[in-house]
């Protein structure tokens, strides 16, 4: 079964999170292979979720999905016959045939390996936040209060285009638009910016230690302070 957009939502942070640890020089060489095999790192650091989730869906999905399996009925002598799932696309049936012929046993395989980590409910803007504040901290010359109004005025791009996806399909936007605009907090001294967005930095420099060790998103504080 395909997951929802909704549904789809905290693994897109979890894969972005790993983007950038695989293109930060602080946290590249502490991404752990092994776990991150079935991902196809090079692949996540190259292409969007949107690309990559195509054909890694099956990660995050229920055990009891369709498998490549061998078949036991009767054939012909010295060969073997093998039922694939029409919902395969070929690549991934070039991925698992061959370890599915292996040894003339289906190997078993285990889903929902990559689960999300929390003791409460996850908050995903906030997530996007801190690991904007990051980026901005470590490809730019930014100081940190001017971090806060990038990443302020990002999150407030973010929130219009909801609204209008909002308007779009049911004819009223108006109440996403309110609380994005007056979301800002444009009072705040550039004293306090700097203080809250040093806080988010730090935040999404765990949440990136955490991730590099197959953990998402772990322990931190996740109240949104942007």
């Amino acid at each position: 079964m395909r997951l929802t957009n909704r549904e789809l939502q905290p693994y897109r942070i979890w894969f972005e999170y790993l983007q950038t640890a695989l293109n930060d020089k602080y946290h590249s060489n502490k991404v752990s292979k092994d776990y991150y095999k079935g991902w196809h790192l090079n692949s996540v650091k190259k292409q969007t979720f949107n690309q990559w989730i195509k054909t890694h869906e099956h990660l995050f999905t229920q055990s009891d999905n369709p498998q490549i399996k061998l078949y036991d009925g009767k054939r012909t002598a010295n060969t073997i016959l093998i039922e694939i799932p029409v919902s395969y696309n070929v690549q991934r049936i070039q991925r698992d045939i061959g370890k599915t012929v292996k040894g003339k046993v289906a190997k078993a395989q285990t889903h929902q390996r990559f689960k999300i980590q929390t003791n409460r409910p996850l908050q995903t803007a906030p997530l996007d936040y801190f690991r904007w504040a990051y980026e901005y901290r470590h490809n730019t010359k930014h100081k940190l209060e001017q971090i806060w109004d990038k990443v302020n005025q990002k999150q407030i791009d973010r929130q219009k285009k909801v609204a209008k996806r909002v308007e779009k399909f049911l004819k009223t936007g108006k109440g996403i638009r309110k609380r994005a605009l007056s979301s800002g907090g444009f009072t705040k001294t550039d004293k306090n910016k700097a203080v809250l967005i040093s806080r988010n930095i730090k935040k999404a420099n765990n949440i990136l230690t955490n991730v590099c060790k197959g953990i998402f998103p772990g322990t931190y504080t996740d109240h949104n302070e942007v």
